[in-house]
């Protein structure tokens, strides 16, 4: 099974709502981890997104289900998104890291 999400349809062309992102991705992403094979998200269309959004949408996944990186492919990104998106999967693999060392040493994680 193939998730695509077609980020200029449900966002527009310059995607800033965080809140927004975190519940698409929570309807229509997370609930289909386990039987995805592949999880695309499309960016065609896009011209520019904040942080935030890119954060909430691609971060906080990774952070949650970091074994879902090797499934996921990022199409149709502009050189500017491309900066943000890797910064984001990079947030999310960090705050794996950090979870790791903290339960290891144990240490509470604040906010989780």
């Amino acid at each position: 099974m193939i998730v695509k999400l077609q980020v200029f349809d449900l966002f527009g062309a310059f995607c800033v709502d965080a809140a927004l992102a975190t519940q698409v991705r929570s309807e229509r992403v997370d609930i289909f981890l386990d039987a995805a094979d592949q999880i695309i998200f499309d960016f065609e269309g896009v011209r520019n997104m904040n942080s935030s959004f890119c954060n909430a949408l691609i971060a906080n996944l990774l952070a949650r289900y970091p074994e879902c990186l090797s499934r996921i492919k990022f199409a149709n990104c502009r050189s500017n998104l491309k900066v943000l998106i890797q910064s984001a999967v990079d947030l999310g693999l960090e705050r794996v890291q950090n979870q790791a060392t903290n339960s290891s040493q144990g240490v509470a994680s604040v906010g989780s």
